[in-house]
C-alpha cells in the first residue's frame, strides 16, 4: 500500500514518514511552497528531509513541489482571517488527493498532532479531513513533543528541521479553533477553488529524492 505524505520543513512531518514506511507502506510526498508567506529555506528543508528518509530506507520518494502562495493571497484577502489555517489546509488536502489519485496512492499522511497549532484542535482537524474523501493517516496524533522529537534525532531529521526558516506569515493572530463545517463551506465560497486547484496541479513540479 502506499501514501502521500504533506512534508513541510517541520519536524513532525517527516518522523510521521519514517514511521509509517517501517510499517511498510510506500511513500510519495507533497510540499506546499507558500512563496511569499515563507521563504525559500522552507522549501529547500523539505527537500532535504525526503532525502533523507529515502537515504534511512534506501528507497526513491518523489517529491511534488506545489505553489501555494497564490492560494494563501487568494483566502487571505478574500475570507474571514480566522479561518486562514483551515482553510488552507483543506486547499493542501484536496491537492494532495489529486494526486494521490495520480500516483494510485491509498492513503493521505500527515505529521499532526493534537493542539499543537490552531489548524489540529480535534474540531478542526476533523473539519479538514472532510476536504479530502481519503482516509488520513495521522501517526503522531498523540504523541507528545518530545517524543516526535527523540525519534526526528534518532533519524537524523532533527538537524535539518531546526535550520532557521521563516514562520508562516499567513497565521492570523486569533485563529479559529472549533470551527464547523458550514461556516467554512461559506467561506470557501468566497474564493474559486477549483481554479486555484487545477492552476496548482498544472504548475507542481516533480522530483525524485
Amino acid at each position: 500500500m502506499k501514501a502521500l505524505a504533506l512534508i513541510s520543513g517541520g519536524i513532525d512531518s517527516p518522523v510521521a514518514m519514517h514511521l509509517m514506511i517501517k510499517r511498510g507502506l510506500d511513500m510519495v510526498a507533497v510540499h506546499f511552497d507558500s512563496n511569499q508567506f515563507s521563504d525559500k529555506k522552507t522549501s529547500e528543508k523539505a527537500s532535504l528531509l525526503v532525502k533523507r528518509v529515502s537515504e534511512i530506507h534506501n528507497k526513491k520518494i518523489k517529491l511534488y513541489v506545489v505553489e501555494h502562495g497564490r492560494n494563501l493571497a487568494e483566502i487571505r484577502n478574500k475570507t474571514n482571517p480566522r479561518f486562514t489555517c483551515v482553510l488552507c489546509k483543506r486547499i493542501m488536502f484536496k491537492i494532495a488527493e489529486r494526486i494521490a489519485e495520480k500516483e494510485k496512492c491509498d492513503f493521505l499522511l500527515t505529521g499532526e498532532s493534537l493542539g499543537q497549532v490552531a489548524s489540529q484542535t480535534m474540531d478542526n482537524m476533523i473539519v479538514i479531513s472532510q476536504a479530502a474523501n481519503m482516509e488520513v493517516l495521522r501517526p503522531l496524533l498523540a504523541m507528545d513533543k518530545n517524543e516526535t522529537i527523540k525519534i526526528a534525532k534518532e533519524i537524523g531529521t532533527y538537524e535539518i528541521s531546526i535550520l532557521p526558516s521563516a514562520a508562516c506569515k499567513a497565521v492570523p493572530k486569533h485563529p479559529a479553533t472549533k470551527t464547523k463545517i458550514e461556516l467554512v463551506k461559506n467561506e470557501e465560497q468566497k474564493i474559486n477553488i477549483n481554479k486555484l486547484i487545477e492552476d496548482a496541479l498544472k504548475n507542481a513540479k516533480l522530483h525524485t529524492c
